[in-house]
C-alpha cells in the first residue's frame, strides 16, 4: 500500500490509496451498474443515495476489507451503522485496525 515518493498521482497519501482499493472492492460487490455518478470520493455513501449495498453487499464489503488489508473486524465495536455510511468513514475503522495504512 506504500508508495515511494514522488511516485503514483500528484503523491498519492496512503488514505488516496485505500480509499482508491475500497472503491475497487465496493465497485466489484456492487456491480458496474450501480457505480455512483460523479465523483466516488470520500463522501459517497455506501447504501442509500450512493452505491446502494444491501446488508448481504455490505458483509461481502467486509469479508473482502478483512482479506484484502489483513485485518478483523470486532463485531460490537467496528460494525456500527456509522462506519458504514460512506467510503472515507469505514477507511478510519480500517485505518484504526491497521496502523501501518495511516502511515504517510
Amino acid at each position: 500500500m506504500r508508495r515511494a515518493a514522488g511516485t503514483g498521482p500528484a503523491f498519492m497519501t496512503d488514505r488516496d490509496a485505500l480509499l482508491e482499493a475500497l472503491r475497487a472492492i465496493v465497485a466489484r460487490v456492487a456491480g458496474p451498474t450501480r457505480a455512483p455518478a460523479g465523483d466516488m470520493g470520500a463522501e459517497t455513501p455506501l447504501t442509500e443515495g450512493g452505491w446502494w449495498l444491501d446488508s448481504v453487499e455490505l458483509l461481502e464489503v467486509i469479508v473482502a476489507c478483512e482479506t484484502e488489508f489483513g485485518i478483523t473486524f470486532e463485531p460490537a465495536s467496528d460494525l456500527v451503522d456509522d462506519a458504514f455510511r460512506t467510503l472515507g468513514t469505514l477507511a478510519a475503522v480500517i485505518q484504526t485496525k491497521n496502523p501501518e495504512l495511516s502511515r504517510a
